[in-house]
């Protein structure tokens, strides 16, 4: 019997991670899993445009990767693209319209310092997200886009979704929100 496909979206920090995309996307392209994330920064549109652009890419996806560096935790988009991946929807009259939470694997990149967003922390503690180490992408990966699919279903790991949206960008200076 042949495995399924995954359909995955990658946040990633596209100004600071871009270089590891490509390496993942090489990866991915000989595995059972596609890529369905934007491949372009879309920033310079209005927040309605991207949650909107974002939120329709995510519609057809299982599994949220978020690639995890030095400055991750402090970005909005990559705050609203895990809050959006973990927002199912019942649509009232097209069963075929409706989806689940996305299953959530962060992947640690080989940075000096780990920005995690709370978010994906919250849901690591939960057990609900699953992570890995950038050095394991090629022998681990499709094991754990797997096991972060499971996840949606396994009701012993809870979702965590509670945190208010970042509002902006922010950077931590000697322990402080800046």
């Amino acid at each position: 019997m042949e495995k399924k496909s995954r359909n995955c979206f990658v946040s990633y920090h596209h100004e600071r991670d871009q270089k590891y995309i490509s390496k993942l996307r090489n990866v991915i392209s000989s595995m059972k899993v596609a890529d369905h994330s934007l491949k372009n920064d879309i920033g310079h549109l209005t927040d309605e445009t991207i949650y909107k652009k974002v939120r329709e890419k995510m519609r057809n996806c299982s599994v949220t990767i978020v690639l995890i560096g030095e400055r991750t935790g402090h970005r909005k988009w990559i705050d609203w693209e895990i809050w959006s991946s973990l927002r199912g929807y019942t649509h009232p009259y097209d069963p075929l319209k409706s989806f689940k939470p996305n299953g959530l694997l962060g992947i640690f990149l080989p940075t000096e310092t780990h920005s995690i967003p709370d978010r994906l922390k919250d849901n690591m503690e939960s057990k609900f997200a699953v992570s890995m180490k950038w050095e394991n992408l090629e022998r681990d990966f499709e094991s754990k886009v797997n096991f972060a699919y499971w996840n949606r279903s396994n009701l012993d790991y809870k979702i965590d979704n509670r945190r208010e949206r970042l509002d902006s960008d922010y950077s931590n200076f000697l322990g402080f929100r800046i």
